[in-house]
């Protein structure tokens, strides 16, 4: 008697194995560009001060570098996910690993501030395209029930880079120059677009007839999307802005480069601790009790900074801060993917990292002033009181729209839906 082959189901099994393993393996590549597109846009918060000694200007002037980054990340996510929803999610993050290349060595080789600020808002447009089509591609590849879970991964990935970002470049900088860390992305990114390349596109693009402005209408006609966006500027203020300046806090009181770094870097490492608390608590806690908690812990992590801004009282409020991310962001991030349909849900997720961005580039560029005359105990007081609204409006309107999801659980989810189904959702 001959051998049987096998089975229908150990096939079936087989093929979800694999599915699950190459889904693993293409997750960490998306992780890897996380970590470094995190690297990037932090890389100069711990090189204000030693970039303005360079240069010869103010401390004021070398943070409108660090605000037109801010700026630009915002505003090119939207034109990213459009792109991304018609031409494919991986060839647009590909293209902008290249492109964070060539603006990181302008930046790196900067001769003027003019210069300097010319790279970092070229590598701002660039590196814009990574997060929210990174989201998006997560939405599109992943299930609904993996999606916060994957998303908090992403980000805690981020946050490493954040923490890497704020050590390397304090000691790249003691050892040669504030230069360096930046020229360290610019060898980097490259190597990692070929990566990318067997990446395999999550979804067909959307059809070439489908205009912008149709995209944009389906969008905008969805309620909660609205107060989303909206929403959103205010977060990215309290949760992306004031942040940076712990780094320069410290160097400002006489610490040397080097321990600024090592201190605020617990940031990222409390990120990945609190992006382990959500997925490992997944499912049982709600999303607004995320939100609730992560907001409160950071307004704590500012107030703890207003009297002084010792190496112990900014180490509490990087690392509340840190935590606070991972809770507050990934909620915000999966919140975009779940209001739009998957035909716009590039858009949809550019759109509101566009706001959280947009955000964190005014609130920087508002109290900058006050970091050139550090006055950093009045800049952390206003840190604190933009954070409260968020911290009281962001877990009610979260409870209202996972009540919303979940009174209509026999119906297709709001992000696998028609796109005429989620324009009737209002907050």
């Amino acid at each position: 008697m001959g051998s049987r082959g096998p089975s229908a189901g150990h096939r079936a099994g087989g093929n979800t194995m694999n599915k699950h393993a190459n889904d693993a393996q293409d997750m960490r590549l998306v992780y890897a560009g996380s970590f470094l597109g995190n690297f990037d846009r932090i890389v100069i918060t711990p090189l204000l001060l030693p970039a303005s000694k360079g240069l010869g200007v103010s401390v004021s002037h070398v943070t409108i570098a660090l605000t037109v980054y801010l700026l630009l990340f915002g505003l090119m996510q939207p034109v990213h996910g459009l792109i991304s929803d018609v031409y494919g999610r991986v060839r647009v993050m590909r293209a902008a690993l290249f492109a964070m290349c060539v603006a990181d060595l302008v930046s790196a080789l900067a001769p003027n501030l003019g210069v300097l600020i010319l790279g970092r808002a070229l590598a701002g447009a660039s590196a814009a395209a990574l997060l929210p089509v990174m989201v998006a591609y997560v939405g599109d590849r992943l299930p609904f029930a993996q999606r916060q879970r994957t998303v908090a991964s992403v980000l805690a990935a981020g946050a490493v880079g954040t923490a890497a970002a704020t050590v390397v470049a304090g000691v790249f900088t003691h050892l040669w120059s504030w230069r360096a860390a930046i020229l360290l992305v610019a060898i980097c990114s490259p190597l990692l677009a070929l990566a990318f390349g067997r990446l395999p596109e999550a979804s067909a693009p959307a059809p070439s007839g489908t205009s912008v402005k149709t995209r944009l209408g389906m969008v905008f006609r969805i309620g909660w999307f609205r107060f989303l966006v909206v929403f959103a500027v205010f977060e990215g203020a309290a949760m992306l802005g004031f942040f940076n300046f712990f780094n320069t806090a410290l160097q400002s009181g006489g610490h040397s480069v080097v321990y600024a770094g090592l201190v605020t870097g617990s940031y990222g490492l409390a990120a990945v601790a609190g992006g382990v608390a959500v997925r490992t608590l997944g499912n049982r806690v709600s999303a607004a009790t995320h939100f609730a908690v992560g907001s409160v812990l950071l307004g704590v992590g500012y107030l703890v900074c207003v009297p002084a801004q010792s190496m112990v009282t900014v180490l509490v409020g990087s690392v509340l801060s840190g935590l606070a991310f991972a809770l507050v962001q990934s909620t915000v991030q999966t919140w975009g993917t779940e209001v739009a349909p998957p035909q716009v849900r590039g858009i949809a997720t550019s759109l509101v990292a566009c706001a959280v961005y947009t955000g964190a580039a005014l609130s920087t560029y508002l109290v900058s002033g006050l970091a050139d005359d550090e006055h950093f105990g009045t800049l952390f007081a206003i840190a604190a009181a933009v954070t409260l609204p968020v911290a009281l409006v962001g877990p009610v309107a979260r409870a209202r729209f996972s009540a919303a999801l979940a009174g209509r659980r026999d119906q297709p989810h709001p992000a696998e839906a028609p796109p005429a189904r989620p324009a009737n959702q209002n907050p």
